[in-house]
Order: structure tokens, then C-alpha cells, then sequence
């Protein structure tokens, strides 16, 4: 691997990380060199080691970040297919549920429709049986997203999205938990707001978690692994990422480069 590859990867995990070291320092072996900060110490015994750390992190971050981003145009389009079902299909009116503005739909929607999707007489077994089948999961028993719009779409077409989100976080459920949430949702009329709620938060929080391991953990165990791994001797190795911007600063690194 180049100088320039891993001194560019460096730098790009070093903006990444907008957090503060917070664990222990541990000591490396050669007295001239600055303390690492995340690395096991049986990874600081030789630069090569601390190379092949490197190397590991680097690539499994790689494939975590490529799903975290991945999520962000899939719920973009979610997001847009909620405003476009908004205008479309029958609607009920009348009084509304009181959807929270964290469930970010694009309006409430009628409570009087709801109780039309929860009234449908199918059980989700029935669901699962007459519907398409357009996923691995579906083929295999799971209710998904097409199956229960087609079997209500009689309804209005946002109040069945809102249904089925207050059951998963994504087109597939297990038939079970489909199962208990609707009959949930039948005998107490506030369980499916609540639902609908602790749904999208959950999904929300899961993409949050994964982009701050990203960052602090990952990103910051990539760099110092570097900083060991091919300049050791770098005075800046201590307080990373701030060094490479504010003294002695990444333009020093090239000298200490091994």
C-alpha cells in the first residue's frame, strides 16, 4: 500500500471523528514514542502489527459505512413515497389520531381510517397466503408491506403505511408479532399511536448508533493504528485527530514516515 493511500485514509478518518478521546492511554514499547490511545497494547509491540490492525478496521469500516449510508436514499425514498400516498386513494376524515411530528409523516391521518384497516377480517396467516410474495422473508412466511396493502386496498393508502410501520421498522414481519400488534391495536386505541412511535424512533435510532460507531470508535482506532503502524515516531500521535490541524500538524508527517 502506498504512502499516499494510507496518508489520504488518515486524513479522511481523521474528518470523520468529531469526538474526544476517551479511553485509557496505553503505553507503547519504544520510550520515544507517544502513547496510543485505543490500540490493544498486543497490537503496539511492532509496526507491522499495528499495520495489520490497521487493515482490519479500515475494511470492516469501510463495509459499515457503506451500509449506513445506503440507508440514507432508501429512507429518503420512503420518505417521499409517504407525501405521495398522502394525496392518494379514499379517505374518511374526520378526527384524527395525533401522529407525534417525530413519526415525520407528511400529515395525521383519520382515525376512522385506521379503524377500517383494523377491522379487516383476515388474519394475517390468510394475509400471508393470498398476498404477493415479492422477498425472500415473504416466501418464507413473513408478512411484508405488499402483502398487507393488498389485502386492505380499500383503505387509504397512508393509513395502511402508518399500520404496518407501527409494526416493523421495515417491509417484513414476523406473522406472529404482526399478529399481537393488530390485536393490540383493536382492543386499545392509543397502543397504535404508541407503536407507530417507539417504531420510527427505533429505526431512526439504529442508523444514529451506527454512523457514531463509525465515528469515535472506528475512525479514531483506524488513524492511531496508522500513526503506529508507519509514523511512530510522529510527536502528534498522542493527540489525535487534533494534531494533524493544530500542531505539529499532518504537513510534519512525511519526515517520520518509516
Amino acid at each position: 500500500m502506498s504512502r499516499l493511500f494510507i496518508f489520504c485514509c488518515c486524513l479522511l478518518v481523521a474528518g470523520s471523528n468529531a469526538f474526544v478521546n476517551t479511553r485509557p492511554n496505553l503505553q507503547v514499547k519504544k520510550s520515544t514514542t507517544k502513547s496510543l490511545n485505543v490500540i490493544p497494547e498486543a497490537f503496539t509491540d511492532t509496526p507491522e502489527t499495528a499495520r495489520s490492525y490497521f487493515y482490519i478496521w479500515f475494511v470492516g469500516g469501510q463495509g459499515g459505512a457503506t451500509v449506513a449510508l445506503g440507508q440514507f436514499p432508501r429512507q429518503f425514498s420512503k420518505f417521499k413515497s409517504l407525501f405521495e400516498m398522502s394525496e392518494e386513494g379514499p379517505t374518511a376524515a374526520g378526527e384524527t389520531v395525533g401522529l407525534s411530528p417525530l413519526c415525520l409523516y407528511p400529515r395525521d391521518i383519520s382515525k376512522a381510517d385506521v379503524d377500517q384497516v383494523l377491522s379487516n377480517k383476515l388474519s394475517v396467516e390468510q394475509m400471508v397466503a393470498k398476498g404477493p410474495k415479492p422477498n425472500y422473508l415473504s416466501e418464507k412466511g413473513y408478512l411484508c408491506f405488499d402483502s398487507f396493502a393488498d389485502a386492505n386496498k380499500k383503505c387509504n393508502p397512508l393509513t395502511i403505511r402508518a399500520v404496518f410501520d407501527a409494526m416493523s421498522t421495515g417491509d417484513n414481519v414476523d406473522p406472529s408479532i404482526a399478529q399481537r400488534k393488530l390485536d393490540e391495536f383493536r382492543s386499545d386505541p392509543s397502543a397504535f399511536k404508541n407503536s407507530l412511535q417507539k417504531q420510527k424512533l427505533a429505526g431512526f435510532s439504529s442508523i444514529a448508533f451506527l454512523l457514531f460507531l463509525l465515528g469515535p470508535i472506528v475512525a479514531e482506532t483506524c488513524i492511531e493504528a496508522a500513526s503506529f503502524g508507519w509514523f511512530p515516531e510522529w510527536p502528534g500521535g498522542a493527540n489525535l485527530p487534533w494534531s494533524l490541524l493544530i500542531g505539529p500538524g499532518f504537513w510534519t508527517i512525511p519526515e517520520y514516515w518509516i
